[in-house]
């Protein structure tokens, strides 16, 4: 009864059990932090500033008791190594801009989308309007947000979820089931469609190949942050359904599954080629920064195996 549970080779709750632990976890804290802020301010909004802070303060505190209590492993092996944070993130982030920039240009030019002005994070102005304190902090409060949505999504599906399914099945079904999993969490987001559950599926694969090309969560973390961030409060399509104030104002002018219609750029199929274009990105940044050629596959499939299968694997990394 007992390897049901515990992993009789490592002496650790298995894989899925984790995952498991960690969505109990995960919701018992965002249960407790919400309530006790609705309590002590009388309401808490949906989709607010707050609201994803404490997503993302409950997804950092499960993630680190499966860590430090369950899973027994370093935030190094984890993927959240200190000394790739600031590089990773920034050439993710960048990487994320060029996708959106080479996104908004595209349809513009193709006449799918209609420039309208530029409202400086005020909703009421189709044109040059004054930028105010109010549109700074507006800015800087739709920022954090997108840091907080990149952190804790990262965290679970690149983090907990891809990689012990990687390691209690294989990595092709972590992946598979990483990604069909993140697709499906935003189906029920404003406008979503087939079409664009999919194309999130699709998508998807930049950030698992980010994760184990750099074999680190940073440029995953990055690239979503840029991602959102330009795709929404700068060139003003809606974000996974979601609209936020933005620098540019735009209308989509045709079929959704070209322009991205109210869901924003990931419905349109235009998205897919500029995706995959960025694999070479960031194929070249890691190539450069570690002066690798090859996957560097996650380091804790080798940490979990025995001795013997470690011997294997560095006998055929030498080769």
């Amino acid at each position: 009864m007992k390897s049901l549970f515990i992993n009789p080779k490592t002496q650790k709750l298995r894989a899925g059990w984790q995952i498991l632990a960690f969505a109990i976890i995960f919701l018992f804290f965002n249960t407790i932090l919400m309530f006790t802020t609705r309590s002590i301010l009388g309401s808490l909004p949906a989709k607010g500033t707050l609201w994803f802070l404490l997503l993302g303060i409950s997804a950092t505190i499960a993630t680190f008791i499966i860590l430090k209590y369950i899973s027994k492993r370093s935030l190094s092996s984890f993927g959240l190594k200190a000394k790739w944070a600031l590089k990773d993130l920034s050439i993710g982030i960048g990487i994320g801009a060029l996708i959106m920039s080479c996104m908004y240009v595209t349809l513009l030019f193709l006449g799918h989308i209609r420039f309208d002005g530029f409202s400086w994070w005020k909703d009421e102005a189709h044109t040059l309007g004054n930028f105010t304190n109010a549109s700074i902090w507006s800015a800087l409060a739709v920022f954090f947000q997108f840091i907080v949505v990149a952190w804790w999504e990262e965290l679970a599906f690149r983090g907990i979820i891809l990689q012990n399914i990687a390691k209690g099945l294989n990595i092709k079904w972590g992946i598979i089931l990483s990604t069909i999993g993140f697709g499906l969490i935003h189906a029920g987001n404003p406008n979503a469609t087939a079409l664009s559950t999919f194309l999130i599926m699709v998508i998807t694969f930049k950030l698992v190949y980010a994760y184990l090309k750099s074999g680190q969560l940073w440029m995953p973390i990055g690239l979503h942050l840029g991602w959102n961030f330009f795709q929404a409060s700068i060139f003003g399509f809606a974000s996974s359904g979601y609209m936020s104030p933005s620098l540019i104002a735009q209308t989509p002018i045709s079929a959704d599954w070209i322009s991205g219609g109210k869901f924003g750029a990931e419905h349109s199929i235009f998205i897919v080629p500029f995706t995959f274009a960025s694999f070479l990105l960031m194929h070249l940044w890691v190539k450069y920064s570690r002066n690798l050629t090859a996957y560097r596959i996650m380091d804790f499939l080798v940490q979990e195996k025995d001795f013997e299968d470690q011997k294997e694997h560095n006998s055929l990394n030498i080769r």
